[in-house]
């Protein structure tokens, strides 16, 4: 049975805070929340020992090392046991191109976020990974044109009294 714990208004702030940038020093992070340094610490080590905050990453822009092509790919597969779906999930958590991949409801089975340097790049990887695998039935891919927002934060509403979360065992 799923474990929950509540996030008080501090908490929210908290890691509202920590979202906009977790490299604020933790006396400057306790000064903008009233509270001491070691309650500061103290709450950012529960968080993080209940899952909440799940890693401490510095977010790279691709775009920025060249990697100038992102692809969104639905992907069906023709065996959908769940050895099959396992076995593509795996696949996909060991291919670097693949930044993200989900298990998903509708029409197609996975959607994958993948960046790769060009379409050449972009090629060779549905040669290897998706029509390589053989059992892929199908896949449709769609290219950005734009970026009009990214984002990786939750806002958290810092104003309620508290909000259930689950954490991990």
């Amino acid at each position: 049975m799923p474990q929950f714990r509540a996030l008080d208004k501090l908490d929210r702030k908290l890691l509202n805070h920590l979202q906009r940038d977790n490299q604020i020093p933790t006396r400057t992070l306790a000064e903008k929340l009233h509270i001491s340094q070691p309650t500061c610490l103290r709450r950012i080590r529960e968080l993080r020992d209940a899952g909440v905050i799940s890693a401490d990453v510095s977010v790279v822009d691709p775009f920025a090392l060249a990697f100038g092509m992102l692809a969104f790919l639905e992907v069906s597969l023709v065996n959908q046991s769940d050895e099959f779906m396992h076995d593509f999930e795996a696949r996909m958590n060991k291919e670097a191109e693949v930044m993200q991949c989900y298990f998903v409801s509708g029409e197609y089975d996975y959607f994958l976020v993948v960046h790769v340097i060009d379409m050449d790049a972009y090629y060779q990887f549905v040669r290897r990974v998706i029509s390589g695998s053989g059992n892929v039935r199908h896949f449709h891919s769609r290219f950005p044109m734009k970026k009009t927002k990214f984002t990786t934060r939750i806002s958290f509403d810092e104003k309620a009294e508290e909000l259930q979360v689950k954490v991990k065992k």
